[in-house]
């Protein structure tokens, strides 16, 4: 069995070090941390998890909820490339992940039971922060985090919604496209933000607007549905979807309508995942950060279970407005 002082010889430092390097105490700098938990690995170290829950009090096991409009949906791609980036760093400290789920044999027993039956040290939420067992969850005892959560109840990571929107609408302003079609998603924080990046960006210039329409994220059935009708009424030059997956259904409502991108409408989207680089041609959009997006998910939900005072925060991680071929200036 490798022992610490096995990993101590072979990696140059103390014992002590290695010790809190591999029980994520403080007072160890990250590069020595990542150093000792490579050499770790590399030599087959595998720590008694039993012995150091019972030590530290905690599982060391984390919970991972998707729970959007109502459903566990594990199906949304640019979800998963954040859960991997944090899954990345969790792993480097120790940590397992649970997906959490109510369960059949779990009866009518909230998310905030489940998490205590399983030991939870702590919970990442993608979802419906308006369901109340999402509410109830992020008001217990539990150390939660969320993505584009924007209360005052938890910490959450987010994207720069309002500013990078705003960037985006002026860019296409610019280039000659008053008339733009912007479709947003559900109503919720985020969606709040981009509107008012929306709005501003005319408000800023004098301009005259077309109103906003709500629609769903990750809908591609809904932004063909609403391409369809909306196009002909309005005719915008340009139209903004609210994601990615729900643009490459707006996109096929265009060309059922006969249109070509972007020598007939410009089309722009959110998120920047691999949907965007899927059509034809590549979608111009507001990319979010998805490695930082998640490693700043996995750092603050690991302060707050490793430290009593660590502080409420909301973290914007800033996103890059990337025009492609899709959008054509009027000019």
């Amino acid at each position: 069995m490798i022992t610490i002082y096995d990993i101590s010889e072979k990696s140059g430092f103390a014992p002590g070090t290695v010790s809190k390097a591999l029980n994520n105490y403080y007072g160890v700098n990250e590069k020595t941390r990542k150093k000792i938990f490579e050499i770790a690995t590399q030599m087959g170290y595998a720590p008694n998890a039993n012995a150091r829950a019972l030590k530290a009090k905690q599982s060391y096991n984390l919970g991972v909820l998707f729970y959007i409009s109502d459903s566990l949906d594990l199906t949304q791609h640019f979800f998963i490339q954040i859960l991997n980036e944090f899954k990345k760093v969790t792993d480097s400290r120790g940590y397992d992940i649970t997906l959490l789920s109510k369960g059949k044999d779990l009866g009518a027993q909230t998310f905030v039971k489940h998490c205590r039956i399983r030991q939870l040290s702590g919970v990442l939420i993608f979802g419906d922060y308006g369901s109340d067992l999402v509410r109830e969850l992020i008001s217990s005892e539990i150390p939660c985090v969320g993505f584009d959560y924007l209360g005052e109840r938890m910490s959450s990571v987010t994207s720069d919604n309002y500013e990078k929107t705003k960037e985006m609408v002026l860019k296409l302003i610019e280039m000659g496209h008053e008339k733009i079609l912007f479709l947003t998603g559900d109503e919720n924080f985020v969606t709040e933000e981009r509107v008012r990046g929306y709005t501003d960006a005319f408000k800023q210039l004098g301009k005259e607007r077309l109103p906003s329409v709500c629609t769903s994220y990750y809908n591609p059935e809904q932004s063909f549905k609403m391409t369809k009708k909306l196009y002909p009424e309005v005719k915008p030059t340009a139209i903004i979807y609210p994601d990615d997956f729900s643009a490459t259904g707006g996109v096929n409502a265009l060309r059922e309508l006969g249109l070509s991108i972007p020598q007939d409408v410009s089309v722009a989207t959110f998120d920047g995942s691999i949907f965007s680089k899927l059509t034809n041609p590549q979608l111009s959009c507001v990319k979010q950060d998805i490695p930082k997006i998640g490693a700043a998910l996995a750092d603050k939900l690991l302060k707050l279970i490793e430290n009593s005072g660590e502080k409420q925060e909301i973290i914007k991680v800033e996103a890059e407005v990337l025009l492609t071929n899709s959008c054509r200036s009027l000019k």
